[in-house]
């Protein structure tokens, strides 16, 4: 595990470089907790919007044990949602070392656990998505 303040520092510091200036930027899965929040904050690292997709934990965790990987392109695919339709993809498809369902529904419980102060901390930015329908919907 990498210190919160650490994080801070790095995420500071790529995020003052002039592509991130004048593009803007992107945090997928940070902050994790208040106290990650906080430390941004005190870094002057203050998102004009944050984005939460949401979807069931069920869903979630189905997602997850269906997701294959083709080694060649490092396209990902999904046993039920996005199944490749040419036959030598299909078998090239493996399983990625992704979390196992214990590990996932460990994660899913962190969350459920820090997400509350996160949203009190971004609220006023803040925008919920329903990912649990089509990713075009999404």
């Amino acid at each position: 595990k990498i210190p919160n303040a650490l994080w801070a520092d790095l995420i500071q510091e790529r995020l003052s470089n002039l592509d991130c200036i004048k593009q803007g930027w992107i945090l997928e899965g940070f902050p994790e907790n208040r106290e990650q929040a906080w430390m941004l904050q005190s870094s002057g690292i203050i998102p004009r919007h944050v984005v939460v997709l949401y979807a069931p934990d069920t869903v979630l965790i189905e997602r997850n044990s269906g997701k294959r990987l083709d080694p060649f392109t490092e396209e990902v695919y999904h046993t039920t949602f996005d199944w490749p339709s040419e036959p030598l993809v299909q078998q090239r498809l493996v399983k990625p070392e992704d979390l196992s369902e214990q590990e996932m529904s460990e994660k899913l419980l962190d969350y459920h656990r820090n997400f509350p102060e996160v949203f009190q901390t971004y609220q006023k930015v803040l925008k919920s998505i329903n990912a649990d329908q089509p990713s075009m919907d999404v």
